[in-house]
């Protein structure tokens, strides 16, 4: 029998290949819910752009009008504080721009930065 002609993987790297899949797979468990609740508060805020009638809308209904969205599709840790409007020359600006923490092992933690912007409609 010939080493040379003999083939397959060690122990070693089948761990290793397993560590790493494994790894990569725990690691997209956590941060897909972050992406999806990020993709609803963006389908929740986006709409409004086109939406006339909140042209003469005061803040606390949008925020309202967003929270019931949000809620509808269960995301129900945005607080109105984390609704800001910005008021440019022309236009209002909706943003809500948030950070979320995962704790992966002990003192370690994954930060996910996300902006959402969308200018309201004007008069």
């Amino acid at each position: 029998m010939n080493i040379r002609k003999q083939q397959g993987w060690t122990m070693w790297s089948l761990m290793f290949t397993l560590l790493v899949i494994g790894s990569t797979a725990w690691i997209g468990l956590k941060i897909i819910p972050l992406y999806m609740d990020n993709s609803t508060i963006s389908g929740a805020i986006k709409p409004l752009a086109q939406d006339r009638s909140l042209a003469d809308a005061s803040y606390d209904e949008i925020v309202t009008l967003i929270r019931k969205r949000l809620n509808i599709n269960n995301v129900r840790w945005v607080k109105p504080d984390d609704i800001e409007f910005v008021e440019e020359d022309n236009f209002t600006q909706v943003r809500i721009d948030y950070e979320k923490r995962i704790k992966m092992v002990s003192n370690i933690d994954l930060v996910v930065t996300f902006e959402n912007h969308v200018n309201l409609p004007s008069n």
